[in-house]
């Protein structure tokens, strides 16, 4: 018998090309999954001690102190008083009770005194119109002619009835006088525009004798007043 060639190794052989290679065949083919996602970092130890929570135990009954009793706290219920639940006559009571240092209580007198709006607004116009007339007397004074014959102010005392009498009958000279006065002025105004048309119609009367044309300066006019004043020039038709 012959003996048989022995096989050598495949990595003894030559390599040659890439192509003439001899391919090997997996019996299970590998197959690769792409992760488009970016994977999470791992927290520090700190972070991790950081965010842990620590331990509680549930509190026992029998080491309970007394201001920690099982029911909620009192800020979280809806009642605001210590002790048991007012009654509606407790209730009653303290809103009418007087405390230092507060508010009237409902139903007294300065309580109605301060929330009464229609009292505010009589003391409030009382006041005002106090001042007013005030203001108005002080200026009446100061500038009346008859301030002599004014009563005075122990006669407005003890006398009211007869020192307002007096006062309205001197009052009543200080209107005729400054009527009388304001009407003077008035015809004094009125003589002087008279006499200011006259002028001008003397001057136009004195042109048309020498034959000549009387003419106005266009920059002036005549006012309602018989005043000659010069044109200016508004703005928006108001201003000057």
């Amino acid at each position: 018998m012959s003996a048989l060639p022995a096989s050598i190794p495949r990595f003894l052989l030559p390599r040659g090309p890439p192509l003439l290679r001899p391919q090997t065949r997996l019996a299970f083919p590998l197959t690769y999954s792409l992760r488009y996602a970016s994977t999470a970092k791992p927290k520090s130890l700190a972070e991790q001690l950081r965010n842990k929570k620590p331990a509680t135990l549930a509190q026992p009954d029998k080491w309970r102190p007394p201001s920690h009793g099982k029911m909620l706290p009192r800020s979280e219920t809806a009642q605001r008083s210590y002790g048991p639940k007012l009654t509606e006559d407790d209730k009653e009571r303290m809103r009418t009770k007087k405390y230092p240092n507060m508010m009237a209580p409902e139903g007294s007198f300065m309580y109605w005194f301060l929330n009464n709006r229609a009292i505010h607004l009589w003391i409030t116009m009382g006041i005002l119109l106090s001042l007013g007339l005030a203001a108005w007397y002080m200026d009446y004074v100061s500038k009346s002619i008859y301030n002599d014959l004014m009563p005075t102010k122990k006669d407005y005392l003890h006398h009211p009835i007869t020192s307002m009498s007096r006062f309205i009958e001197v009052y009543k000279m200080h209107i005729a006088f400054q009527s009388q006065k304001l009407a003077e002025q008035r015809l004094k105004k009125a003589e002087e525009v008279e006499k200011r048309r006259q002028y001008r119609l003397n001057r136009i009367r004195e042109a048309e004798e020498r034959g000549e044309e009387f003419v106005e300066d266009p920059r002036y006019y005549i006012g309602e007043d018989g005043i000659r004043r010069r044109r200016v020039k508004r703005w928006f038709g108001i201003w000057e």
